[in-house]
């Protein structure tokens, strides 16, 4: 029983680092959007030439996307490592009963 409470708990603490990692993926993106907006206005306005801004726009919107991605499929992954312990635990325990009433083989 102290297994399962302990296996919850773990459960439970992975699916909270799977919306902090989802979350944090959608927001580097939307930063990463951010920047791509603040590089094409200093553009626009003269501040920066066209060799500078693309650079920047292109450098700024990878970055973004890579890390975003990275952050979001971390937490996918996560997410899905807590439904296979929990369904493992749910296996176990519903086949663990059924294992004890059968007679030993003799």
């Amino acid at each position: 029983m102290v297994d399962q409470a302990r296996i919850a708990a773990k459960v439970e603490h992975a699916r909270q680092v799977e919306r902090v990692l989802l979350w944090l993926g959608w927001s580097v993106a939307v930063l990463g959007i951010g920047g791509v907006v603040a590089f094409s206005a200093l553009w626009a306005i003269g501040d920066l030439n066209a060799e500078q801004a693309v650079g920047a726009i292109l450098g700024t919107a990878l970055a973004a996307i890579l890390s975003g991605a990275s952050t979001y499929g971390s937490g996918t992954n996560v997410g899905l490592g807590a439904e296979r312990l929990e369904l493992a635990v749910r296996t176990s325990a519903s086949a663990a009963p059924a294992q004890r009433s059968e007679p030993a083989p003799g």
